[in-house]
């Protein structure tokens, strides 16, 4: 067991949750005449999108912005809301892992998130609780790569940057982990990100 490393912090989108069945979004970029990498790209790196992530502006707007750039009627954006998300899941293993580290470890969740993330999440998943931290960034006023928000994480999680390690799949997340002085790993799969922590922490 490592003893300098007492937290271990995950992102969330890409990390525990995942879209393990693309066939909604690609139904959805189908109807809206655009390919599936020109809607993601919209609803995750629009101008409104990165607003929602620090606060600025509602997940409802941002909706509606994107379901009047696709020239679509936007009366009922949870509707096209739910139907974009309805093929992602929580990685059930590496959430496993994640609860079996905690015996030993403070655990963390941090995640670039619109605003009314953490309602909507637990409507539709149940997982949030498993972590003894959890921060949005909507909710702080700041995103990822930023470097304070790495440092409010380990304000809150009570430790110092040396003694905690953070997963994203990221790099520009990565490089401002790295920045703020905490040790990181990229995450590429699960077996990978649990045989990678289990030679970092020797356990």
């Amino acid at each position: 067991m490592r003893k300098d490393i007492n937290t271990v912090i995950f992102d969330m989108g890409g990390v525990l949750l995942k879209t393990e069945n693309p066939a909604p979004r690609e139904a959805l970029a189908a109807r809206f005449g655009v390919t599936r990498i020109e809607l993601e790209a919209f609803i995750f790196m629009s101008e409104t999108s990165l607003r929602s992530e620090v606060g600025d502006l509602s997940d409802k707007d941002h909706w509606e912005t994107a379901l009047r750039h696709f020239k679509q009627p936007v009366n009922d954006y949870m509707t096209v809301y739910d139907e974009y998300f309805s093929g992602d899941a929580i990685d059930q293993e590496l959430l496993g892992f994640v609860v079996s580290l905690k015996s030993d470890y403070q655990v963390g969740l941090l995640s670039n998130a619109w605003m009314n993330a953490r309602m909507l999440l637990d409507m539709h998943f149940n997982f949030i609780d498993v972590f003894d931290v959890s921060v949005f960034s909507s909710e702080v006023g700041i995103r990822k790569p930023d470097q304070a928000i790495f440092k409010l994480m380990l304000e809150k999680m009570g430790v110092k940057a040396e003694n905690a390690v953070f997963i994203d799949d990221m790099p520009l997340n990565i490089e401002g982990a790295i920045s703020a002085s905490l040790h990181a790993i990229r995450y590429t799969d699960t077996p990978q990100i649990i045989n990678a922590l289990k030679i970092m922490l020797n356990i």
